[in-house]
């Protein structure tokens, strides 16, 4: 759907003159959007030039996952207010003040104003409508219970976020510690180190202590081959990082490495796990058949281990294995979750089982994440201290041996 571009002039509440520019389906929604200011709309009118061509041309998606769980809020709430599905689009579209954003939503309110079921809608931008969301909605509008549908789904994502952002906050800050560490001792091996050789130089005879004559070493060594260094670390970067993009063997390999490592590891199989429990129990409480579930679960699980124990789940179910049989393989999974999963099948409540894993997973993720953060603090300020303190005392070393001499 092509959005036009309009240029108006209104007038304020204080009879002043406002010009602006905006987009739009048609002239109508234009006008819409201008009275929503509380301007009186004097003249509209259509405009062309390349910037409003290019402006068409989007590149990725449009809509973050915070934007994600914004609109659905809204959306939710409006349709729980009694307000029908085609004005509560165009309300949202009215409203929103980014102009790319505007523009996706008005182009969802054209479809559903074209018949178009608000599933079928979605499913047409799959960038910015996980096929979680869209499978989720089409149960809703089966139900006729859309409006709760999606504010779970709302709440689903909301989840997802806060425990993703929990995660890259445990890793985030260890990793700028560590690099502002190493930078501070590359720092002092390139400018500080070398002054104390000139200050034991003045000195005739003085001789250096074994640790400062290392770290002078080091410095010399980098300071002659720093170019070459610096070429070597960006080459063994690119290789690793085409290797992992291209290759898959190599991807997968990485990938277990990562899973295996013993802080930043942990934090990956309960991310990837949590995701697995909320989407499981979110459709097959709803409804959706359990290989239905599975197979949308693949679409948007990124991890290649993961994606893989999905893709032999599937399998199984097809072959009439029991839907348990590959998380209990795994060695990446949780043996509470695959132990709840094969007690579901044993009982026949597999929806229920996994609504209470979910909410298990939910429950204990802030205390998980907060527990490794503590596990990660003291290695790395030992870690911190090590290097900052060994080359202290590299510096006072030298310093205390031309106060015995004079």
């Amino acid at each position: 759907m092509k959005i036009r571009s309009y240029k108006y002039t209104a007038e304020n509440q204080k009879g002043e003159i406002i010009k602006g520019k905006i987009e739009a389906i048609n002239r109508e929604i234009c006008r819409k959007f201008i009275e929503t200011k509380n301007y009186k709309v004097l003249e509209i009118k259509e405009y062309k030039n390349i910037i409003t061509e290019l402006n068409n041309i989007t590149i990725g998606p449009l809509l973050k996952q915070k934007d994600l769980v914004f609109f659905l809020k809204q959306l939710g709430s409006l349709l729980a207010a009694g307000v029908p599905l085609l004005s509560s689009l165009e309300l949202l579209s009215l409203q929103n003040e980014k102009k790319n954003l505007r523009r996706l939503y008005f182009e969802l309110y054209h479809e559903v104003y074209n018949g178009y079921s608000l599933s079928n809608a979605l499913s047409k931008r799959p960038k910015e409508f996980p096929k979680l969301l869209v499978q989720m909605v089409q149960v809703g509008e089966i139900s006729g219970d859309l409006d709760s549908m999606v504010i779970q789904m709302a709440d689903y994502y909301d989840t997802q976020i806060k425990i993703a952002n929990g995660i890259k906050g445990a890793i985030r800050m260890p990793a700028i510690y560590l690099v502002a560490t190493l930078l501070i001792a590359i720092g002092m091996l390139l400018f500080v180190f070398p002054n104390i050789t000139g200050l034991f130089d003045s000195f005739g005879d003085a001789e250096l202590p074994g640790i400062t004559q290392f770290f002078l070493n080091t410095g010399v060594f980098f300071e002659n081959y720093i170019l070459i260094i610096l070429i070597a670390i960006l080459g063994f970067i690119s290789i690793i990082f085409l290797l992992n993009r291209h290759h898959k063997k190599s991807h997968l390999f990485f990938t277990k490495v990562l899973l295996r490592m013993p802080v930043i590891g942990k934090l990956i199989q309960m991310h990837n796990q949590i995701m697995i429990a909320n989407a499981l129990a979110q459709m097959l409480s709803n409804g959706v058949n359990t290989l239905e579930a599975l197979k949308i679960i693949k679409t948007f699980i990124k991890n290649t281990v993961y994606k893989r124990v999905i893709l032999i789940t599937i399998a199984y179910i097809e072959d009439g294995k029991p839907f348990s049989k590959a998380f209990e393989e795994s060695n990446y999974i949780d043996p509470i979750m695959s132990k709840m999963i094969a007690t579901g099948e044993k009982t026949s409540d597999v929806p229920n089982l996994m609504k209470n894993l979910s909410e298990y997973y939910n429950g204990i993720s802030d205390m998980r994440v907060e527990q490794l953060k503590n596990a990660i603090q003291p290695i790395l300020l030992l870690f911190v201290y090590s290097i900052v303190g060994v080359m202290i005392l590299a510096i006072m070393l030298p310093m205390i041996s031309l106060g015995g001499q004079i």
